[in-house]
């Protein structure tokens, strides 16, 4: 299982967050898990139709920071399809650059990980259904590389008008 956080913040303000969880029986790891972020917060910022503004995107995973800038080769089989995702959402708005910056410096994307994790795990028979079913198809699972989606947020946050 996997879990994410991201946040669209503008002037300083968050314009918009979401957090989600997935299940995959194959490949489950941190950076597929960061993929997921960047391609939602990606796809949230084409629904705020921020197409023609310039965007900085932070990441505290900095391979997928590097291979997004295209200075570091995607290798893995399971993240050649979710980059190319990604590069494909982002060729539709302004990026101005790929920031990397420490989880420490990225606590409130984190604190929304966590939160859906809790989640996910807060009605634990529903939790126990949900491993069961993971583990009794397993093996079906392990030759798939499909997403199992258990949870997918997202809050658009109004903005005020300037005065």
């Amino acid at each position: 299982m996997m879990c994410y956080g991201w946040i669209i913040s503008k002037e300083g303000a968050v314009v918009a967050r979401g957090h989600g969880a997935v299940a995959r029986g194959r490949d489950a790891t941190s950076n597929v898990a960061e993929y997921l972020a960047l391609i939602e917060g990606l796809d949230a910022l084409r629904d705020l139709n921020t197409g023609t503004e310039a965007v900085q995107v932070f990441g505290d995973a900095k391979s997928v920071i590097e291979q997004m800038q295209g200075v570091a080769a995607v290798n893995s089989a399971s993240i050649i399809p979710l980059h190319r995702r990604a590069v494909e959402l982002a060729s539709q708005h302004q990026i101005v650059s790929w920031c990397w910056t420490p989880r420490r410096h990225n606590r409130a994307a984190d604190s929304l990980t966590r939160r859906a994790m809790r989640q996910v795990r807060q009605d634990e028979d529903e939790y126990r259904q949900v491993m069961q079913a993971l583990l009794e198809s397993g093996e079906k699972r392990r030759r798939t590389r499909k997403f199992l989606q258990l949870m997918d947020l997202r809050v658009y946050q109004p903005v005020l008008a300037e005065q």
